[in-house]
């Protein structure tokens, strides 16, 4: 998975995560609707404090590194999204503001969605944590579960609890244990949310 290692991409990655919350201009008007509570900035600012963390750990600033692992904390604890620096790849979408919880070894690629209550996690006390591919969609409630793999534009319905690993790309999984209930994943997801 790539990592944000120098400004060129903090930068394609900020812009590329900003244009997918839909979050047009910039500076005051951005700060005004983030005090206001209109989601998509709050969220923008969730983000781009999550992918400034990540340049300055990856870079080997600790100093700022230091100061920004703090500014995120307490974001991450005023919107209960807890999702540790280098789990998501370029093109995360959090769907909206509301619990959010990783595993600081999970990974996950490129152009993932999350809905909120959702979870991607260890099982017990291992260290085994999930590995998503990319052009994932996690929804509402869902729970991936321990040392398994995703493969690439899988939809994982809502409230479903994910323990084994599917490696057949662009299916739907669903249920509690998670299995296939079709053929059509992400990109038939991404047909019905097109305007999102």
């Amino acid at each position: 998975m790539d990592r944000i290692c120098d400004r060129q991409t903090l930068k394609a990655w900020l812009t590329a995560e900003k244009k997918g919350l839909h979050v047009k201009g910039g500076g005051l008007r951005i700060v005004l609707r983030r005090l206001a509570g209109f989601e998509p900035e709050v969220l923008w600012h969730y983000q781009k404090r999550l992918r400034k963390t990540e340049y300055y750990l990856n870079t080997g600033k600790k100093i700022p590194y230091a100061v920004s692992r703090a500014l995120l904390n307490r974001l991450s604890n005023k919107y209960a999204i807890h999702i540790f620096p280098n789990v998501f790849g370029k093109g995360l979408h959090i769907m909206h503001v509301g619990p959010i919880l990783t595993n600081a070894n999970a990974r996950a690629g490129e152009n993932c969605s999350v809905h909120m209550n959702t979870a991607i996690v260890a099982h017990g006390h291992t260290a085994d944590a999930p590995r998503l591919g990319s052009d994932i969609v996690i929804g509402v409630g869902a729970t991936v579960l321990g040392g398994v793999e995703i493969a690439d534009g899988i939809a994982i319905g809502a409230g479903a609890v994910v323990n084994k690993s599917f490696t057949e790309p662009g299916i739907a999984i669903a249920g509690v244990p998670a299995r296939k209930i079709s053929d059509n994943g992400r990109a038939a997801w991404n047909k019905e949310h097109k305007n999102t």
